[in-house]
């Protein structure tokens, strides 16, 4: 299948901020017939590519339109968004003093002075500029890697990894959560890679898809006049795409295609105002610009491991400063600022929270391998499964004897992996405070069914919030049986209980 380059479509992006953040301003009629040329120019510049692509294959559409993506939460926090570009780029101290100081008047509009066209841009001061700002100054556009390297990242890369990404979230909805895949992993790795190989101009534009905000919107329809149709001047001909009903898929290799086993449309879809102008203040040129540095030696890339409270913020808009209208608006007026209150979803749900949510009408597909117990053994007040959640073997989930096992300790358990996976199991104990113990319980005596089970749990390469191994213990489920005749004294105490029906860790 054909594939698009990204830095081609960071191309077009980079002309539309140029003439919408252009100073002094173009007029709304102007500005509309440019944005409209530039857009023709470069889908027609691009035909033959865009149509090799797979006809079902809407990544290039969705790079265009983020802001419409609700239905994907990447889960990503400011700080540790802001950590995980300074252990990609290897910054310096000193280089993540600087970045941090480029957060002073976040939000506003300021002026770039633009050497080609000489005169001052305005450019929004937010996270993706000062990305851009940064890898500049650690002088990634001088990289000799970063040179021919940035050529050769794809949209469909990038598209495939952020589904990747936004699958193991909850606050995604049950299409992208559904091209989730058991075996995903290291996926803030992956994105790192693609930043380490793109120059500053696409980290800044990559960067404003992760957060869904260029700070203009591109057009999804535009009237072509008679220049660019061998139609009359008396006939209008408007060109449009539709992002709204285009399905997300995942590609598989060169030619494989994953499509989503759950189709859902998305929550909000506002209707698309077309390309937006700012209302542009007096600036001054500034003096110096900023200066290039060698970069820092290389060293081995490590994975991003976000932590446990990391909430989402990507779904909430900021509000600028300056109002934003429609192109063609004659009266711009500047609203007052008012702060708004941003509110975060939690990665981890609690056990009263996934009470709640496999009593309601419509749980999600997620909830319903997850079975929450009472937290209270029938046998003893200090019952040795207190802080554990079990983990089912497919050949044994449907024994009624284990499950009776099971509910008289009070304990939790699930059936399927992609709880794991999507890290929606409670961490701690909620009345003891102690870190869960997860077990998975099996049949011993069907060796392959255990041995291919295990292997389905190690291949998943689970890790604990500061990044070290997160171990599961895997016993036979008589294990439940025996320490319940122990509880009840039905049984006579016996060392090493827990060695004789233990099978191993993975």
């Amino acid at each position: 299948m054909k594939t698009f380059p990204f830095y081609k479509v960071c191309k077009l992006l980079d002309e539309l901020e140029g003439l919408i953040c252009r100073f002094p301003p173009l007029l709304p009629k102007i500005l509309k017939e440019k944005v409209s040329d530039a857009w023709i120019r470069w889908f027609k510049l691009h035909r033959d590519t865009l149509d090799a692509m797979y006809k079902d294959d809407p990544s290039v559409l969705f790079t265009l339109k983020p802001e419409v993506l609700d239905d994907r939460d990447y889960d990503v926090h400011k700080v540790a968004f802001e950590r995980f570009l300074a252990r990609y780029f290897y910054m310096t101290v000193e280089q993540r003093a600087t970045f941090k100081k480029l957060e002073e008047g976040d939000g506003t509009l300021i002026p770039v002075w633009n050497p080609k066209a000489g005169r001052d841009d305005l450019v929004r001061n937010d996270i993706g500029y000062r990305v851009q700002c940064i890898m500049k100054y650690i002088g990634r556009d001088t990289n000799q890697e970063t040179v021919f390297e940035h050529m050769k990242v794809t949209v469909q890369e990038i598209e495939d990894t952020l589904i990747t990404i936004a699958a193991q979230n909850e606050g995604s909805s049950a299409t992208i959560k559904s091209l989730a895949d058991p075996n995903d992993r290291d996926t803030w790795d992956r994105l790192g890679q693609i930043y380490s190989r793109l120059q500053s101009s696409q980290g800044k534009w990559l960067t404003r898809i992760i957060h869904k905000d260029f700070g203009f919107q591109v057009p999804v329809g535009i009237l072509v006049t008679a220049v660019h149709t061998s139609f009359p001047r008396d006939l209008e001909v408007k060109a449009k795409f539709d992002v709204k009903n285009l399905v997300p898929i995942r590609r598989r290799g060169e030619t494989g295609i994953i499509m989503p086993s759950v189709i859902q449309p998305r929550r909000s879809f506002t209707k698309d105002q077309g390309t937006q102008t700012m209302a542009l203040p007096s600036v001054a040129r500034p003096t110096k610009p900023p200066q290039l540095i060698s970069p820092p030696p290389t060293r081995r890339s490590r994975p991003l491991v976000l932590s446990d409270s990391t909430k989402s913020s990507l779904n909430v808009m900021q509000s600028l400063p300056q109002h934003i209208p429609p192109i063609g608006s004659e009266n711009i007026e500047v609203p007052q600022k008012t702060p708004t209150r941003l509110t975060h979803r939690s990665r981890r749900l609690s056990l009263e929270q996934l009470r709640s949510l496999q009593k309601s009408k419509s749980p999600d597909p997620l909830t319903k391998t997850i079975f929450t117990g009472t937290g209270q053994c029938k046998q003893s007040t200090n019952c040795a499964f207190h802080n554990a959640i079990f983990i089912l073997s497919p050949c044994i989930s449907s024994h009624l004897w284990l499950i009776d096992l099971l509910q008289s300790h009070g304990a939790t358990y699930i059936t399927s992996l992609l709880p794991l996976t999507r890290k929606v199991l409670p961490k701690r104990c909620p009345k003891t405070g102690k870190r869960v113990r997860k077990i998975a319980l099996v049949e011993h005596g069907r060796i392959n069914q255990t041995i291919a089970f295990m292997k389905q749990i190690g291949a998943l390469q689970l890790t604990r919030s500061n990044g070290k191994r997160d171990w599961i213990e895997t016993c036979d489920w008589r294990l439940l049986e025996k320490i319940a005749g122990l509880e009840k004294g039905n049984e006579s105490v016996e060392l090493g209980v827990w060695e004789r029906h233990r099978l191993g860790t993975v």
